[in-house]
């Protein structure tokens, strides 16, 4: 249990906010409680690894500890790393074998030390199969006490996952559902004088203000990864000179930019942008899509932006769930600035101003054509490279 997959490396100044503090408090609290599984969301650059990193080095001497990233996990990967955590680096076969080893270790752990902790990160990205996975170690029981700790870390609102009909052994031992707030005005401040401090500043005050501390505090919204990230480029921009609150800059400003972009949005993260360079653009959840949306309501092929002149077309692929724009279900339209765009939980802003039309698109033939163009695409890239990899094998024999 050494190698953790969230790094352990040292965060340098180390500075203690009320949140932050609070958020500790209820990790330590998870694990006195029988039930032992917690709940912890924040949007990202809100500290929760930070906070993960503090509590670990807190308990590692006294139990087993392992951090692992749900991203995208299915159950044989969310197993691996679950063992390499607690220090089993083995070759298992199957899944059932992989649980199996977990099992024991787990209740060895129980019966001998203490019951072991799992933090889970980013849970709302994992595959249902894993999630599976997760609720069966959630179920492993010792003298009819659950032998394995768990806390689930997530950018967003994990609870109503959590309260599927599939996660009952994990939804009946959850202690409480933690939301990681931002610092304060006065404790931004102090945050940001510290983080000087230990980038060799002597005299903090004297290059940033009061008042410009209040001011990145403000942009920041509180969040001390934008936060620390914001003072150090003003930093570096200021070298040793005094810094003025007009020298910042609202990083969320508008740039005037004349290709169509998708602010792409879900509540508790923070927004990223999509410039629309090519004239198709193919919106869904499979890794393969121009516009990947990790949404459980996104089909794998869920709807295509096509660029023709001043106008960007959505057309809807016959997706499960809908494409919607601005409220209103859709099967094709000509996109104009500012429209909203929903796919399950995601909101897709247009930003183009030269969109003028509101013309509807009528022509049920449309998403099929557009979806065999895509298909005819990939199987042309297939076939470019499959010669090629049978030339690569031959030479190899």
């Amino acid at each position: 249990m050494q190698d953790y997959e969230t790094e352990l490396r040292d965060p340098g100044t180390f500075v203690r906010y009320q949140a932050q503090q609070d958020a500790l408090t209820f990790f330590g609290e998870v694990l006195a409680d029988e039930r032992g599984v917690g709940l912890l969301h924040g949007p990202k650059s809100s500290g929760k690894s930070v906070v993960v990193n503090q509590f670990v080095r807190q308990v590692q001497s006294r139990l087993a500890v392992a951090v692992v990233n749900g991203t995208r996990l299915k159950t044989a990967e969310l197993l691996t790393r679950i063992l390499e955590q607690f220090g089993y680096h083995v070759a298992l076969n199957s899944v059932d074998e992989m649980l199996n080893m977990v099992n024991v270790f787990v209740v060895q752990q129980t019966r001998t030390y203490q019951a072991p902790l799992l933090i889970l990160e980013n849970i709302n990205s994992m595959y249902p199969s894993a999630l599976s996975a997760l609720c069966k170690l959630a179920a492993i029981e010792v003298n009819g006490r659950y032998a394995l700790r768990v806390i689930l870390i997530s950018n967003r609102d994990i609870e109503r996952i959590v309260n599927s009909p599939g996660m009952a052994s994990i939804a009946k031992r959850v202690v409480g559902n933690f939301e990681l707030g931002p610092m304060s005005s006065g404790e931004a401040i102090r945050f940001v004088y510290a983080k000087l401090k230990s980038a060799g500043v002597d005299r903090p005050d004297d290059i940033f203000s009061v008042e410009v501390c209040e001011k990145l505090h403000a942009l920041s919204g509180g969040w001390p990864g934008v936060l620390e990230s914001m003072s150090m480029t003003v930093l570096e921009q200021a070298g040793q000179s005094s810094v003025r609150v007009d020298d910042i800059i609202d990083p969320s400003a508008p740039v005037v930019d004349k290709t169509p972009k998708l602010i792409v949005t879900l509540s508790g993260e923070h927004p990223r942008e999509v410039r629309l360079t090519e004239k198709r653009a193919l919106i869904g959840r499979s890794d393969l899509s121009d516009i990947v949306i990790p949404d459980q309501f996104a089909s794998n092929q869920h709807a295509l932006l096509i660029r023709d002149r001043n106008a960007v077309v959505i057309v809807d692929l016959k997706s499960r769930n809908g494409t919607f724009v601005n409220s209103r279900r859709v099967q094709s339209k000509v996109l104009l600035h500012n429209d909203i765009i929903s796919i399950g939980d995601h909101r897709l802003k247009m930003v183009y101003a030269a969109g003028h039309s509101s013309i509807e698109i009528d022509n049920p033939d449309l998403a099929d054509t557009a979806k065999m163009k895509n298909i005819a695409d990939a199987r042309r890239i297939r076939e470019q490279i499959i010669p090629t990899l049978t030339v690569v094998a031959d030479r190899k024999k």
